[in-house]
């Protein structure tokens, strides 16, 4: 009875089709308008964004994003729902930050390692500007990972990659910075002294040569003298172990096509409308947006002028704020210092012929020394520092030797 059973049954080849993930190729981004890129089974390559969009047809693009730019942070778990993590994380954080949070993107990682929950903080335009220069070239990132994220870490070591004229640490699994190398030892003594009983036991250095550091008990070890940080950070790459920053607004899966799609007509009369109405704004968008440029501009010649010799300033008023805290008290208000030195660095700048020779600031004053044009030129520097809101201006001018010397004192008027 058996035997017929099997005879007459019906046998079902079930066919199961295994798709392998696409291939993933790192990137980083290289000012002005250059990349280097890593793909799978191929060399390093450099060059213009366009010759990568070329040989990327199936590829999933991994951007690495400076850390200069990120600060890397973790905060008490809010509650046992992460529905509600996303809404209070900017609150928790909103005393450990210089920008308003309304300006920032924060990104979560997981799982929470204990109680605590690692976040990954970057300003919004920033984030959306390493998306419009993707997008330009034809490229969507999968994903946007911190490079400290990328570096090898396991309990009890620290990793340290350096660069020509930069380096970037890994101190925790969810912890890192990059900095410029000759503030290095300074920042990885003074993590080590935060780090209390948590100090690293070893080192781990891909570059020459390893930084010089007096703790006790530390052993350094060089993993390769003559790092390619990109093969570095691809050999270590888990997205379970990184912090994606392309969540929420900024995820692939909020994309709301297939439920917009019954509203395609409405939308298309939607945004005629807002067309006609934008064009009245298009001047004026236009020309904040070039005013924008220029004071961007105007601080990076401030930070050159604070900081000579520094060349890599993707970030000047974050990698200026780094600079206080390395430089100044805890006491210091960062954020008033950046205020003064903001209204101050904005009227100068329209006055080439007038140098700044140097700037103290000391119990919320500003002070700066000025040299160059004559006292016409100053008078009409004084005028434009007066119109700054808030403002209470200070001038002196003395001429010696042929030249006019200034000194400026700004202080915030009283309220």
């Amino acid at each position: 009875m058996k035997t017929a059973s099997a005879s007459c049954g019906v046998v079902l080849a079930i066919r199961i089709e295994t798709t392998l993930p696409a291939p993933l190729c790192f990137l980083r981004l290289r000012p002005p308008d250059q990349a280097e890129w890593l793909c799978a089974n191929r060399a390093i390559r450099r060059g213009a964004l366009a010759e990568l969009a070329g040989q990327t047809a199936g590829p999933r693009l991994v951007l690495i994003a400076p850390s200069e730019a990120i600060t890397l942070r973790q905060v008490a778990l809010p509650s046992r729902k992460r529905s509600t993590w996303t809404r209070a994380v900017p609150y928790a954080l909103e005393d450990q930050v210089v920008e308003d949070v309304e300006a920032l993107h924060f990104a979560l990682g997981g799982p929470p390692d204990g109680d605590r929950l690692p976040v990954a903080v970057v300003n919004r335009e920033v984030l959306r500007g390493w998306l419009d220069v993707c997008a330009q070239a034809g490229l969507v990132p999968v994903a946007i990972v911190p490079e400290p994220l990328l570096l090898p870490w396991r309990e009890g070591d620290w990793s340290v990659l350096l660069e020509e004229r930069r380096a970037v640490a890994r101190t925790g699994r969810w912890d890192g910075f990059a900095t410029e190398r000759d503030v290095l030892e300074l920042l990885l003594s003074r993590a080590m002294t935060e780090a209390g009983d948590a100090k690293p036991r070893r080192l781990r250095v891909w570059g020459h040569p390893p930084p010089t550091l007096t703790e006790a008990g530390l052993e350094s070890r060089i993993e390769d003298s003559a790092p390619e940080p990109l093969q570095v950070f691809a050999s270590t790459y888990q997205a379970a172990a990184v912090i994606n920053l392309l969540q929420g607004s900024y995820s692939p899966q909020a994309r709301w096509g297939p439920r917009l799609r019954p509203w395609r007509a409405a939308a298309a009369l939607a945004s005629a409308w807002l067309l006609i109405q934008g064009i009245g704004l298009a001047h004026e968008h236009w020309s904040l947006r070039r005013e924008q440029i220029r004071l961007r501009a105007a601080m990076e010649q401030v930070y050159r002028e604070v900081v000579p010799g520094a060349t890599n300033i993707p970030n000047p008023r974050f990698q200026l704020e780094t600079r206080l805290r390395e430089l100044r008290p805890a006491s210091v208000d960062a954020s008033a210092f950046l205020e003064l030195l903001y209204q101050g660095g904005q009227p100068l700048a329209g006055f080439p012929g007038v140098t700044l020779r140097g700037l103290g600031y000391r119990d919320s004053q500003m002070d700066l020394d000025l040299e160059g044009g004559n006292s016409a030129v100053l008078d009409q520097l004084r005028r434009k520092l007066d119109q700054q809101p808030g403002l209470r201006i200070e001038m002196r001018a003395t001429q010696r030797e042929g030249r006019v010397e200034g000194k400026v004192t700004l202080k915030r008027a009283s309220s």
